[in-house]
């Protein structure tokens, strides 16, 4: 993995296995570096099966192999910026869309973002207007 500068936000994704060991939700984290951390997500089992491929897509960005991410894994995956913050926008802005064509045209439109689109819309998501954001950028990507 590449180093970073301390300028550089990083991120913690943590798998959760349901009871049973037969899939997994999540949570993210920003971190800075040092030992304090914020939750940006937390996606429970029972919704993160849609968003099995972001996570391995970020996992993979970040250089981890594909196979690491199952129920077992108890340690965190640190992410680096760029699959961090596409991974926070992706699953923040589909999460309530329950119609599956309409999450998907989200998901590829943010998945083409600029390394400068994702942090300009990722700074408009943190803080008090955060809903708002993500709602924007529903609508944006939206092809009805």
């Amino acid at each position: 993995m590449a180093v970073t500068g301390s300028s550089e936000r990083r991120f913690e994704l943590r798998l959760q296995p349901t009871p049973t060991r037969d899939g997994w939700g999540f949570t993210l984290y920003e971190t800075n570096g040092a030992q304090q951390s914020r939750l940006v997500l937390s996606v429970p089992a029972a919704r993160a099966a849609r968003f099995r491929h972001c996570v391995t897509d970020a996992v993979t960005a970040s250089g981890y192999q594909r196979i690491t991410v199952n129920p077992r894994r108890k340690q965190p995956f640190n992410l680096s910026q760029g699959p961090g913050v596409l991974l926070a926008l992706t699953v923040g802005a589909a999460l309530p869309i329950r119609k599956p064509e309409r999450r998907f045209a989200v998901e590829r439109w943010i998945c083409a973002f600029s390394s400068e689109e994702a942090l300009y819309w990722y700074a408009q998501t943190d803080g008090a207007s955060e809903g708002r954001a993500l709602r924007a950028l529903r609508l944006l990507a939206a092809e009805d």
